[in-house]
């Protein structure tokens, strides 16, 4: 594939892809955008404690009475756990905003809880959200409008890569490659849900979560990183050739 680059008046290369001087440094940078975007670890401890916590006390407050009354005090600790890592998050002077959003997701799944009466009911929004974002981002691969390559236009100021067949192709196998990481998550979950294992779903949402998360960060990054070197290089060529 050959990418036309022209001269400026200056006699500088011009295009759309940007000369190695103007191109971030391939180390720290886009993965940390790109990794504080998702919450880091930060985020998986401010998302992830609630729900361990939950679990464990329902199932000690379970083994000694009723299922109604293990529910009631895993919600109450979770809720406590919940806004104590706001609090910690305050008197840090850290951005609460992992902690709060954490905990908009714990009221919601402690909504479903209380209606289900169930403490499997907790895990039941997490599964809903991850099969829609599969539909979703199966969808607009389909369509040829990859969802990934959408983000990576927003996060980085670059929207020339709809142009380039190279990077059209990454971003719709990378879109369908995170459409199969919540396909995952859902399907385990749900599995586990109608099995009623609710130790076992916040032990999956834990392992399906973050470390999963980090993995296909990682590997969209690497991809993207090689496309693009392969388009800059494409595009010396061709400039002077």
């Amino acid at each position: 594939m050959n990418v036309l680059r022209a001269t400026t008046g200056t006699g500088q290369v011009s295009g759309p892809w940007p000369t190695a001087a103007e191109e971030p440094a391939p180390g720290d940078a886009p993965r940390a955008r790109v990794w504080d975007l998702v919450g880091g670890l930060r985020g998986a401890v401010d998302g992830g404690l609630p729900p361990l916590v939950f679990v464990a006390a329902n199932a000690l407050v379970g083994a000694y009475a009723a299922r109604s009354t293990a529910l009631a005090a895993a919600i109450a600790t979770a809720v406590s756990t919940g806004l104590g890592i706001v609090v910690l998050r305050l008197a840090r002077k850290e951005t609460p905003k992992q902690a709060l959003a954490g905990l908009a997701g714990l009221a919601i799944a402690i909504l479903f809880a209380v209606g289900s009466g169930e403490a499997r009911g907790f895990f039941l929004p997490g599964i809903y959200v991850d099969a829609a974002y599969a539909v979703v981002l199966a969808a607009s691969a389909a369509l040829g409008r990859p969802l990934i390559g959408t983000l990576y236009g927003l996060l980085f100021g670059r929207r020339e890569w709809r142009t380039d067949a190279r990077l059209r192709r990454l971003f719709v196998l990378a879109t369908l490659g995170w459409s199969v990481v919540y396909a995952v998550r859902a399907s385990a979950q749900a599995f586990l849900y109608r099995e009623d294992l609710p130790g076992l779903l916040a032990f999956g949402k834990l392992l399906l979560g973050w470390p999963l998360t980090a993995l296909a960060v990682a590997l969209t990054l690497a991809g993207v990183r090689r496309a693009t070197r392969h388009a800059d290089r494409d595009g010396r060529v061709a400039f002077t050739g």
